[in-house]
C-alpha cells in the first residue's frame, strides 16, 4: 500500500491555510465555553432550573453561537451548501465532539487517575481537533473561495 506522503511544499500549504483558521476556531470556541458557563450559572442559580437542564440548553446555546461565528469569521470564505442543513451538520460534528470529550475525560479520571480539571483540558483539547477538522471538510466544505 502506497501512501502519500506530503512534500514540504505541501506541508507549508497546510500549514498556511489552517494557520490562521485554527486559532480563529480556537478563540470562536473559547465564546463558547464562556456562554456555556454563564448560561448555566444564569439558568442554574438565578432561574433555578435544574442543573442538567440549564447546562443541556446552555450547550444548545453555545453552540448556535458558535456556529454562528465560526460561519461569519472562521470559514468566512466557504459559502457553498445549504445554511440549513450546514446547521445541523455542525451540531453533529458539536455532538460527536463531546461524546469524545467525555470518553477522554472519563479515560483520564477512571484509568489514568487524573484531576478531572486536567482531564477535561485533555478531553477538550481532542475534542477541539475533531471539531476542527470535521468542520472543515464536512461542514464548511463548501467551494472555498480564498483556502
Amino acid at each position: 500500500m502506497d501512501r502519500h506522503r506530503p512534500s514540504v511544499r505541501e506541508a507549508q500549504e497546510i500549514l498556511r491555510r489552517h494557520g490562521k483558521r485554527f486559532p480563529t476556531f480556537l478563540s470562536v470556541g473559547m465564546v463558547g465555553l464562556v456562554t456555556t458557563f454563564v448560561g448555566t450559572v444564569l439558568l442554574y442559580h438565578h432561574a433555578h432550573l435544574a442543573l442538567w437542564l440549564a447546562s443541556s440548553i446552555s450547550i444548545q446555546l453555545a453552540i448556535l453561537v458558535t456556529y454562528t461565528l465560526n460561519s461569519l469569521v472562521t470559514w468566512r470564505d466557504r459559502r457553498g451548501g445549504q445554511p440549513g442543513r450546514r446547521f445541523l451538520t455542525f451540531e453533529a460534528v458539536s455532538l460527536v465532539g463531546l461524546g469524545i470529550n467525555e470518553a477522554v475525560l472519563l479515560t483520564c479520571v477512571s484509568r489514568f487517575h487524573l484531576y478531572y480539571l486536567v482531564a477535561l483540558v485533555f478531553g477538550s483539547a481532542v475534542a477541539a481537533v475533531w471539531n476542527y477538522l470535521a468542520n472543515h471538510n464536512l461542514t464548511f466544505a463548501g467551494s472555498p473561495l480564498g483556502g
